[in-house]
C-alpha cells in the first residue's frame, strides 16, 4: 500500500481494510494514519546530548516537538538519519546547558538551535531547514538575543542584561552601532557648564599694536652765546596695566534630558 509524500501517512486502497479500522499492520487505517497523526501533533522526541551527533529514527522524526536536554561537551548535530523522511513543521526546545552549540542538519543545509529557546522550524529537501519562529524558554520573545535596546526605565526589564554605561551621550551612525564607546567629558559634566573654560592670552595671541606716548623735551642754557642751549630728551614708558589672568565667556549648556538605560536580549 502507498503512503504520501511528505508525513508517509498510508493512502488506503479502494476496497481495502472495509468493515474494520484496521490493527496490526502500518498500512492499517489504525497505525497508518490516525496513529501517526496522533504523534504528529502531541509525539516528543527528547534527546539528552553530550557530544555525540544524533541520527532521528522515522518513528522519532514524525513526532511534533524535539526536546534537547543535557549538559554539552562538545558541538552536536542532529539529522534524520539515511532514507528517514522528515519535511514540514516541527517544534523544538534546547534545554542543554554548556558553552557549545546544536544544529540540526538535512541534505540541503543546517540550523543553529539556540540555547533557552524554543521555537518552530520548517524543514525541507529543497531549501533545508530554518527557523519560522522563536521565543524564549518560557515567555514570549519579539527581539533576538544580544541585541540591544534602550529603556525609558529605572532598570532593565526581567529577561536582559544592563550595559555598562552611565552618564553619557547617544551618537547616530551609518553603520559600526554598539561600537567602541569614546570620548572624556561626562554628559552631566559637559551640560552642567555655564561658562567657557578660563584662557590667559599670550604674546601672539595678542594683535600686533602700538600705543602713542608723549616724550618730554629739556632745553637748558650754559654760559652765554647763541651756540650755548643744549637740548636733552628724556625716555619714558607708559603706565603698565593688567595681571595676566585668565578670562571665560558666559555659556549656558544645560539641555534637557531623559535618562534612559541600555541592555541586551538574554
Amino acid at each position: 500500500m502507498p503512503f504520501t509524500s511528505n508525513k508517509l501517512l498510508s493512502v488506503q486502497s479502494a476496497g481495502s481494510n472495509a468493515g474494520v479500522w484496521g490493527t496490526g499492520a502500518s498500512d492499517s487505517l489504525n497505525e497508518g494514519v490516525f496513529e501517526k497523526l496522533d504523534d504528529m501533533l502531541g509525539g516528543i522526541t527528547s534527546k539528552s546530548l553530550t557530544n555525540v551527533d544524533v541520527d532521528l529514527t522515522q518513528a522519532e522524526a514524525q513526532n511534533a516537538m524535539l526536546r534537547l536536554t543535557g549538559t554539552l561537551t562538545g558541538n552536536v548535530d542532529i539529522s534524520p538519519d539515511v532514507g528517514v523522511t522528515m519535511i514540514g513543521f516541527y517544534y523544538w526546545e534546547n534545554l542543554t546547558s554548556g558553552s557549545f552549540s546544536v544544529t540540526f542538519t538535512n541534505s540541503a543545509g543546517s540550523v543553529t538551535l539556540p540555547q533557552s529557546r524554543r521555537g518552530v522550524m520548517w524543514i525541507d529537501e529543497t531549501n533545508g531547514p530554518r527557523i519560522v519562529s522563536i521565543v524564549g524558554s518560557s515567555t514570549a520573545e519579539t527581539i533576538p538575543a544580544t541585541y540591544g535596546v534602550a529603556f525609558y526605565n529605572a532598570s532593565v526589564p526581567a529577561g536582559w542584561t544592563a550595559v555598562a554605561m552611565n552618564d553619557r551621550a547617544i551618537r547616530i551612525v551609518t553603520n559600526g552601532g554598539g561600537g567602541s564607546i569614546a570620548g572624556s567629558v561626562a554628559f552631566s559634566t559637559l551640560f552642567a557648564r555655564t561658562a567657557t573654560d578660563s584662557h590667559t592670552l599670550t604674546l601672539s595671541q595678542i594683535p600686533n599694536h602700538q600705543h602713542d606716548y608723549t616724550v618730554p623735551s629739556l632745553t637748558a642754557t650754559v654760559g652765554s652765546g647763541a651756540n650755548n642751549a643744549a637740548t636733552t630728551t628724556g625716555t619714558t614708558q607708559t603706565t603698565a596695566a593688567g595681571g595676566g589672568a585668565g578670562h571665560a565667556h558666559n555659556i549656558d549648556m544645560r539641555v534637557q534630558y531623559a535618562n534612559m538605560v541600555v541592555g541586551t536580549r538574554n
